[in-house]
């Protein structure tokens, strides 16, 4: 989540140099660069987490939780790229109604895969309870 409200600050940084975005590029271009390491950084974790559930808790959906959860987090990725690209877009282009309504519909997309995301991670605490069950 910290790397996501980084990665959104330097983009609402960078939007605030329009028109003239190349004179916020280049520390945009660090953000993002930045952002992606941590990215890979995580997956690698994850992947990591996901085989070791998959090895010692055959019997539990845990890994493939884990797993749903890393694909919905590069959907979500993508989804904040895409509506990146449309804010700057509606931005460059004030009062098209299309480009407005392009961001407007990337955005609730995103809202849904983090609703997606919320769910998958309730369902990993309820299969979680089966490793070290309450006495």
């Amino acid at each position: 989540m910290k790397t996501f409200n980084e990665l959104d600050g330097a983009h609402k940084v960078f939007l605030s140099t329009a028109p003239k975005y190349e004179d916020g590029f280049d520390d945009f271009k660090k953000a993002v660069s930045k952002a992606t390491d941590k990215f890979n950084e995580i997956s690698k974790e994850i992947i990591e987490i996901k085989k070791t559930l998959d090895d010692e808790h055959k019997d539990l959906k845990l890994g493939a939780l884990v797993g749903k959860v890393q694909e919905l987090e590069e959907k979500k990725l993508h989804r904040v790229v895409d509506h990146q690209l449309a804010k700057q877009q509606a931005l460059d282009n004030p009062g098209d109604d299309l480009c407005e309504k392009n961001a407007r519909l990337i955005k609730e997309d995103m809202l849904r895969v983090c609703e997606e995301i919320t769910e998958v991670l309730t369902e990993i605490r309820y299969e979680a309870v089966d490793l070290d069950p309450p006495a």
